[in-house]
C-alpha cells in the first residue's frame, strides 16, 4: 500500500506540473472498452463501459433505483454518516434488504468534511459517485490524486431541486452504468408528476399565494431551522406558496428567528421529519414508521408560545412529511404533498401516497411502508 501511495503522489507532482502550464485536461478515446460522460459539474470524464467497482458517496438511493438491485454488489465503500444516526429507519429497510451493505468500506462524508481520499483510492473503483452540493467543496481540490491514480470522479446533484437537474443526474448516472433507458424512464415518470402540479399552478385563475413557513421539527421548543431558496425553500414557490424564509441566506437551510415567523403570519406550516439518534421531539415519520404517534406529535406543536394567533395554528393548517423526499430523486413525492397543503382546493384528487408506492414498485429495491406525511385535519 505505502508503495502504491508513494507513486500516486509521485505522478501527482509531475501533473500538477504539467498542469501549472497547460491547465488540466482530460483524454477523449473512442474505444469500444470506454466512453465520455458530461458530469454535473460539466467535466468530461472518461470511463470504463464495464463498471465492476463503485464508491458514492451521497446518492445510494438513486444509485440503485437507476442501476438496479444487483448494482449493491458493486460497491466497495460509501458514506456511512449520512445514514448512522440520520437515516436511522431508511438504514434498517436497506441492511434488511442488503445485509452486506455495512461491510463496505466507509469513505466518509462531505457533508461533515470526512471524505478520506487515500482509502478511496486504496479500494481501487472503476468509478467515484459523488454529489456535487454535497462533496465537490472537499473533493475538488483532490480531483489530481485520482486523475493520478486513473480513477475517474463523477459528479450529479439532486440538492438543486428542478426537473432538469433531476433529469441531467438521472442520465449521469444512467450513462456511467450503462442504464440510459431506466435513467430515462425515472425521469419522465418524475416530470409527468411535477408538470401536473407546476401546469395546475399555473392555469389556476385569480391564484393567491398563502404564506408558508416550514421547519425541521427538532422539537416544540426549538424554533426556526428552515429553508431559503434550496431543498424544501426551493419548491414551496412551485407549489403556490409564499416563502417566508426566501430572502435568508442561500445556504442548504437556514435559522429563521421565532418573532420574524410571528411577524410573517404564515397561513400553512409544514414540518419535516425523519428517525434521526438524539433528537425528542421531532415529527417522526419514515419507513416504518407510526402515523398515529406522528400526528401527536405533531399536535404538540400547536401549544409553542406565541403561536396561538397565526392563521395556521389558529386553522389548524399544519401539517408534517418525511425529511428525506428532499434532495432524492423521488422527491416529486414531496412537491406533490406540498402543493397539496398549500392549495387543498386544487389538488383534491392528487394521492401522493398512491404516487410514491407506484414509483417505489416500479424502481427501487425496497417498499416504501411505513407513515411519510400526516396533518391535523
Amino acid at each position: 500500500m505505502k508503495k502504491r501511495k508513494i507513486f500516486v503522489l509521485f505522478v501527482l507532482f509531475l501533473s500538477l506540473l504539467a498542469t501549472s502550464c497547460s491547465g488540466p485536461t482530460y483524454e477523449s478515446t473512442s474505444s469500444t472498452e470506454t466512453h465520455i460522460v458530461t458530469d454535473f459539474k460539466d467535466r468530461k470524464v472518461t470511463l470504463k463501459k464495464d463498471i465492476k467497482r463503485v464508491c458514492i458517496t451521497f446518492n445510494i438511493e438513486e444509485y440503485l433505483a437507476i442501476a438496479g438491485s444487483s448494482a449493491m454488489d458493486k460497491i466497495v465503500g460509501w458514506s456511512h454518516s449520512y445514514w448512522v444516526g440520520r437515516r436511522e429507519d431508511a438504514l434498517s429497510v436497506y441492511t434488511k434488504a442488503f445485509p452486506q451493505l455495512m461491510d463496505k468500506e466507509d469513505i466518509g462524508y462531505g457533508g461533515n468534511s470526512t471524505l478520506n481520499f487515500e482509502k478511496m483510492i486504496d479500494l481501487n473503483p472503476d468509478v467515484i459517485l459523488m454529489s456535487a452540493s454535497v462533496d465537490y467543496s472537499s473533493a475538488s481540490e483532490k480531483l489530481p490524486l485520482f486523475d493520478a491514480a486513473s480513477i475517474p470522479v463523477v459528479f450529479f446533484d439532486y440538492h438543486v431541486d428542478t426537473k432538469e437537474s433531476n433529469r441531467k443526474s438521472n442520465m449521469i448516472i444512467g450513462s456511467v452504468m450503462q442504464e440510459e433507458q431506466r435513467a430515462l424512464s425515472i425521469s419522465d415518470f418524475y416530470d409527468s408528476k411535477v408538470d401536473y402540479i407546476i401546469n395546475t399552478i399555473d392555469n389556476a385563475v385569480d391564484l393567491k399565494k398563502p404564506n408558508v413557513y416550514m421547519e425541521f421539527s427538532k422539537g416544540k421548543d426549538v424554533y426556526g431551522n428552515t429553508w431559503s431558496k434550496k431543498m424544501w425553500g426551493s419548491l414551496i414557490g412551485k407549489c403556490g406558496g409564499n416563502n417566508i424564509a426566501y430572502n435568508l441566506s442561500d445556504a442548504n437551510s437556514v435559522d429563521m428567528a421565532k418573532e420574524a415567523i410571528i411577524a410573517n403570519n404564515p397561513d400553512v406550516i409544514i414540518l419535516t421529519g425523519a428517525l434521526q439518534t438524539g433528537l425528542n421531539g421531532n415529527v417522526v415519520l419514515g419507513y416504518n414508521q407510526d402515523i398515529v404517534k406522528a400526528k401527536e406529535m405533531l399536535s404538540t406543536y400547536l401549544s409553542r408560545t406565541e403561536w396561538a394567533d397565526i392563521p395556521a395554528v389558529k386553522n389548524q393548517n399544519m401539517y408534517a412529511l418525511y425529511h428525506d423526499f428532499s434532495r432524492h430523486v423521488f422527491d416529486f413525492v414531496g412537491v406533490e404533498y406540498l402543493a397539496k397543503c398549500i392549495h387543498p382546493e386544487l389538488f383534491r384528487d392528487l394521492n401522493p401516497e398512491n404516487d410514491l408506492k407506484e414509483f417505489f414498485a416500479k424502481y427501487m429495491p425496497v417498499e416504501a411502508k411505513g407513515a411519510f406525511m400526516v396533518g391535523l385535519k
